[in-house]
């Protein structure tokens, strides 16, 4: 790597810690009451998509010139992994920014605050790379929320990153499923089936995602994705699937 290219990353980086770093004390300033609700959303998510961007820049920068297109697939689940962990440690979960969907699917006040502490807490492992951690606590929700979207969609989309693609997507269908507008499992799917040569299925997906008006970062998560997929579909390379 050359020293200019060094040097870019590095100033990449030092970026992305700003940003952290802002985030976490935006969220200080909230539970403080220095800042209200609707600045804090607008500074939320601004903060969120220039992160999402130094990421997919830092990943650029770091990327060989050599690797496949599959390889470069890899990287952008990676990165959409890595925006999301970038939330979550900043205690920005994603359900706050798209909506919890748990809320009254049961009269017990006990229960909700059960469901959301663990959403919350496998986030946090979520963030730290703690993906059978997370993983557990997401199915512990869906014992009692069977058709909860946020445990379906993130447990499907650590299953993907963890190799299990059958079930990550079966997860993420259902989440898709029961809770046609949860925009983070349509973001998801777009990934993976593009990722998998299912030019239709991921056109489709970006479709609904488009439709369903998400916040910012879950869109940052599909950044760059139509243009690839509309190449796709004219080239004709729109592989097969279900």
């Amino acid at each position: 790597m050359t020293d200019l290219a060094s040097d870019r990353l590095a100033a990449l980086e030092d970026q992305r810690d700003f940003l952290l770093r802002s985030l976490d004390d935006l969220e200080r300033e909230l539970a403080a009451g220095d800042v209200d609700e609707l600045d804090y959303r607008a500074l939320r998510d601004d903060y969120t998509a220039r992160a999402a961007s130094v990421l997919r820049a830092i990943e650029a920068g770091r990327a060989r010139p050599d690797r496949s297109a599959r390889r470069s697939a890899g990287r952008r689940a990676l990165a959409a992994l890595g925006v999301l962990a970038f939330a979550a440690l900043a205690g920005l979960l994603v359900a706050q920014a798209s909506g919890r969907r748990d809320a009254g699917e049961f009269s017990s006040g006990d229960v909700r605050q059960s469901v959301t502490g663990k959403l919350n807490e496998a986030g946090q492992r979520f963030s730290e790379g703690d993906a059978d951690g997370a993983v557990a606590l997401y199915d512990e929700v869906l014992v009692d929320q069977p058709t909860n979207a946020e445990a379906l969609t993130y447990k499907g989309w650590l299953l993907t990153l963890r190799g299990d693609a059958e079930d990550g997507l079966t997860s993420l269908l259902d989440a898709a499923t029961t809770d046609p507008d949860y925009p983070d499992a349509h973001a998801f799917l777009a990934i993976v089936f593009f990722d998998s040569g299912l030019v239709v299925q991921a056109d489709r997906e970006l479709d609904l995602l488009e439709s369903l008006d998400p916040p910012p970062f879950v869109l940052e998560l599909t950044s760059g994705l139509r243009a690839e997929v509309d190449a796709a579909l004219r080239s004709g390379e729109t592989g097969t699937g279900p």
